[in-house]
């Protein structure tokens, strides 16, 4: 592989991957404030009245079968997650 400049053993700053920008993790909360929240993707969005919802594919890992949804919830029940695409060295697996 050609690299234009030297390349050393330690990433630079200028090596590591940009951060996400349109990419939405969400926690998604459930009926019960107690019950642990499900993991989502956010797919997509719509106006519902006077506020927005938001189209979910979330994993249920209670549920039978696939444990795989995809439902619309109003943003109320959603809670961002930030997403770094540069975790440190000791997460990789």
């Amino acid at each position: 592989m050609f690299y234009p400049a030297r390349v050393g053993m330690n990433p630079s700053k200028l090596d590591r991957w940009p951060r996400y920008e349109r990419v939405h993790f969400v926690l998604v909360k459930r009926g019960h404030r107690y019950e642990r929240p499900w993991q989502g993707f956010v797919v997509g969005w719509r106006r519902a009245g006077r506020g927005w919802e938001a189209l979910v594919t979330y994993v249920d890992e209670q549920a039978d079968g696939s444990g795989v949804h995809t439902d619309w919830f109003p943003q109320a029940r959603l809670r961002p997650v930030e997403v770094d695409p540069n975790p440190p060295r000791d997460d990789w697996f």
